[in-house]
């Protein structure tokens, strides 16, 4: 089959194609070449369930609405869509609706378990909670902590290390190891 017949039945493939294998194509793109995002949400145990549902569902849709699609990825789109702008926005609307509804439901069914956990019997013995949903490329850690008040979005970043010890374990681990060190250079001198 020569080049021009071969672009020719590629052409008269999406206006024949259901709108299901379309869906699945998009979806395929999406998760390639999308938008990715990686957050925590820290709850206290006075926030609302709702107010944490509606912070994870606008969190995605900045993500996802805000994001500009690359222009290889727009002529697939149009090739998928046939030119039809009301299929592409479609498709387009499908896989961002479809990555919404995974998160923040995800949230809507993990919530109440870890508020359940940190407040019930065991309780007393936790003071931070975490648990991570992963949507596609999306990362949002659910952090329940006895300290916090309300609910908040903060971008992810290493925890600094508390100021209190249980016994001063730090401050022996250093005592040790400077030993070690002089001991070490009085032997080798």
């Amino acid at each position: 089959m020569s080049g021009t017949v071969a672009e020719r039945l590629f052409n008269l493939l999406p206006p024949r194609m259901p709108l299901s294998e379309k869906y699945k194509l998009t979806e395929g793109l999406w998760h390639h070449f999308g938008p990715s995002s990686k957050r925590v949400m820290r709850v206290g145990l006075d926030a609302d369930l709702e107010q944490v549902i509606e912070l994870a569902r606008r969190h995605i849709d900045e993500v996802v609405t805000q994001y500009r699609i690359p222009e290889q990825i727009e002529r697939r789109f149009n090739w998928l869509a046939a030119g039809d702008v009301g299929v592409k926005q479609e498709l387009l609307n499908h896989v961002r609706s479809m990555e919404r509804a995974m998160v923040v439901e995800a949230t809507r069914v993990q919530m109440p378990v870890l508020v359940e956990h940190i407040k019930g019997q065991h309780g007393g013995q936790t003071s931070r909670l975490a648990q991570v949903v992963k949507v596609g490329k999306h990362e949002l850690e659910l952090l329940i902590d006895k300290n916090a008040s309300g609910v908040r979005m903060e971008a992810p970043g290493y925890r600094s290390i508390s100021t209190t010890t249980n016994g001063g374990g730090g401050k022996l681990s250093l005592i040790i190891i400077t030993g070690l060190v002089v001991l070490f250079w009085l032997l080798h001198k």
